[in-house]
């Protein structure tokens, strides 16, 4: 295919013209450059399709444009085709081409160059193909691999959907299958629950009425036998304890009476005697002033003394006996009134307690009574007590 733009890179300017007057024949086009650096320049670079490099050139020689042209990105997949003098065709045998695709020896026929650099450019389009080809099987393939990846997306997802709506319908299943169990065991529990109801209020008022049966004739035996045992106990108590408790509660409130009354004269005589005294000696005095006055015992000491001693011995002792006599019948008034209301007192409440002794005796004696019907009561009937 002819058209395909061909890069000349010599410093000879008659293998230029030769090179171009060639490949212009079979139809390409042709650029020159006189050395390597001005090849890198080139501004139309990267639309080249072939490039022929001399590889002795002055300076940057083939070796080292090659190098540049395939390390540069838009060059990189460039055909090189260097130039090789016949002198060195021995070396070049031996040694890389440093990038190029292939070389040519100089001076060369116009055929051998036509058929390399037609040979290059199908190598070229070949790759270029087999790039296209194998683009297009990697774009097939990983087609193919997302299509199969999002299948298997797609299925898995599906399957997840399936399994979740399976579980979704087995859980509804089981959950109203459950509903119904618990409904029937329910039904059947409250059967049974109400027939064991019945059955343990039918035992319970059976068991209930013969109990209260029970305790009505417990509590009327009961009953009966405290009444005859009250009845028998205040007969007795009638009959035979008052006589003993009045006799003995008189005896203790005689033996009680005397000692307080004996304690409590005791006490108000020892507090009698210094007040008695006192008064008699002020009546003695009170007397003897009335009677024998200062002036007569200064005139009369003879009538005063005789009369004195008549006073002492006769008048005096039967006044101060007169006047003791209606002193301690006053004081003794005065002193043992309340000491003996008090005793007064003090023997009705013993009295009243004696009363209440002798009535929780009566209890006392019922409560045995009592006790001993309900032993002889439990005895004839063969039970414990």
């Amino acid at each position: 295919m002819a058209g395909e733009l061909v890069l000349v890179v010599d410093d000879s300017s008659a293998v230029q013209d030769l090179v171009k007057r060639i490949l212009e024949g079979e139809g390409y086009r042709v650029v020159s450059a006189s050395n390597g650096v001005a090849a890198l320049a080139y501004p139309d670079i990267a639309k080249v399709n072939l490039a022929i490099v001399d590889a002795e050139m002055d300076g940057f020689d083939g070796a080292e444009t090659s190098k540049f042209l395939r390390a540069a990105e838009e060059t990189h997949r460039l055909p090189i085709l260097l130039l090789v003098p016949e002198s060195q065709q021995e070396r070049r045998a031996s040694q890389s081409l440093h990038g190029a695709n292939g070389y040519l020896l100089k001076p060369f026929e116009p055929g051998s160059l036509k058929r390399k650099v037609a040979a290059l450019l199908d190598e070229r389009k070949i790759e270029d193909q087999s790039r296209a080809y194998l683009q297009e099987a990697a774009d097939r393939a990983m087609k193919a691999l997302a299509e199969q990846h999002v299948q298997a997306a797609i299925e898995k997802r599906t399957q997840i959907i399936v399994e979740r709506s399976v579980q979704n319908v087995v859980a509804m299943v089981d959950q109203h299958a459950r509903r119904e169990v618990e409904a029937r065991v329910t039904a059947l529990s409250a059967e049974k629950e109400q027939e064991l109801v019945r059955l343990t209020v039918h035992e319970v008022a059976q068991s209930m009425v013969e109990k209260l049966a029970e305790r009505k004739v417990t509590d009327a035996m009961t009953q009966i036998l405290a009444e005859q045992t009250e009845r028998a106990v205040k007969r007795t108590a009638q009959s035979v304890l008052p006589g003993l408790i009045r006799e003995r509660i008189r005896e203790a409130m005689d033996a009680t009476l005397m000692r307080e009354i004996q304690t409590h004269v005791q006490k108000a005589a020892e507090g009698m005697v210094p007040d008695i005294s006192a008064k008699i000696v002020q009546m003695v005095e009170g007397v003897a002033q009335q009677s024998v006055p200062k002036v007569a015992r200064e005139r009369v000491p003879d009538i005063l003394e005789r009369q004195a001693r008549v006073m002492t011995e006769e008048k005096i002792p039967q006044l101060v006996r007169e006047l003791a006599g209606h002193e301690l019948a006053e004081q003794v008034r005065v002193q043992l009134g309340p000491t003996l209301e008090n005793m007064r007192l003090g023997i009705e409440r013993r009295r009243r307690v004696g009363n209440w002794i002798l009535a929780l005796l009566v209890l006392a004696l019922t409560a045995l009574n009592a006790y001993f019907a309900f032993l002889s009561l439990f005895a004839s009937k063969g039970g414990a007590p």
